[in-house]
């Protein structure tokens, strides 16, 4: 039966994203709703407090960014195909300069399929630079969605809560909910701070953008923050869009971004990280970098970005189960 659900929710994944952002939402905020009715507050009243401070949060940064960011997606639209036909002149370029040397045949045809191929790469980051472009806005739906979705569940939480504990056997209710709480204080504690620490990275780097006077400097800070909750390889995914824009205005100027990207990656490595994410999931490095090859391999992207709270989870299912094995065990000699 379990297979059969997630089978069907695979099948019907494209409508899940309101759901998904909804409960991502709950969790969030369900701790905020909670300190609001420790402290005398009616729940109706604590979620309906909750739900403005939220949603005229999303307001307000929608009214001051959706226009200047419609505006960037537009121009970005308008210019890709420009983009493909001036790399498409460089590698032409290539192409006609290295074709005067008297090469042998076998190394000639190594060169012309390594061009081929790079140009097949760059052709095809073009095309799904186009894709996400066209999928940030027809998304647009589930951003409004996701708020109004997550308040009915907020509404309902104790109603649910309560339907799931009646299908845990009685006799494991206390091992499972003592699980639920290894698993929440790592997820809540990663989850704030790694969100936190993206959102600095992406306002310092549209911030660095702007100055550097690169075009779509939004939509590239904003990248470019999401990518930072990629740990380790992240970076590199931000950087690249930048560079890329950067290539058509000079080489001074992909020098700068460079040189300003590795100075926020200092900053966030050495003084912001530490302040507010600190080691969190507590995960070695090797294990992290095996999760973020085998969520890419799995997902993509976001196979990425779910990696380390997953292989978090993981670990205190299995520290969880492990170290109970242990107690009954020696209960047992």
């Amino acid at each position: 039966m379990l297979v059969a659900i997630i089978y069907f929710l695979y099948l019907v994944r494209i409508v899940l994203l309101p759901f998904v952002l909804a409960i991502f939402i709950v969790y969030l905020v369900n701790p905020f709703v909670k300190l609001l009715i420790n402290r005398g507050v009616s729940r109706n009243l604590a979620l309906v407090l909750i739900f403005i401070i939220v949603v005229g949060g999303l307001f307000l940064v929608g009214f001051f960014a959706a226009p200047p960011l419609i505006e960037e997606l537009n121009a970005l639209a308008n210019r890709i195909p420009q983009y493909s036909i001036e790399i498409q002149k460089i590698i032409d370029s290539v192409t006609q300069k290295y074709q005067r040397f008297k090469l042998p045949s076998t190394f000639q045809l190594v060169v012309d399929n390594a061009i081929e191929r790079i140009q097949n790469i760059i052709l095809q980051f073009v095309e799904r630079t186009t894709e996400v472009i066209i999928g940030i806005l027809s998304r647009f739906f589930s951003l409004i969605m996701a708020p109004i979705l997550a308040f009915y569940m907020l509404k309902d939480i104790e109603t649910i809560k309560k339907n799931f504990w009646t299908l845990i056997p009685k006799e494991s209710r206390k091992d499972i909910k003592q699980l639920l709480k290894k698993i929440d204080k790592v997820l809540i504690d990663y989850l704030k701070g790694q969100l936190l620490v993206s959102v600095v990275v992406g306002l310092l780097s549209m911030l660095g953008l702007y100055l550097l006077d690169i075009n779509f400097y939004l939509i590239i800070g904003i990248f470019a923050g999401i990518m930072n909750l990629i740990p380790y390889l992240g970076v590199v995914f931000g950087i690249l869009p930048a560079v890329f824009v950067a290539s058509f205005k000079s080489f001074q100027s992909i020098l700068e971004v460079i040189v300003m990207f590795a100075f926020v990656q200092q900053l966030e490595g050495s003084l912001i990280s530490p302040k507010i994410v600190g080691d969190k999931v507590g995960l070695h490095p090797i294990l992290i970098i095996f999760s973020l090859l085998v969520g890419g391999e799995l997902l993509g992207i976001i196979g990425m970005l779910l990696a380390v709270p997953v292989a978090g989870i993981i670990k205190v299912i299995l520290n969880h189960y492990i170290s109970r094995a242990i107690k009954i065990n020696k209960g047992e000699s």
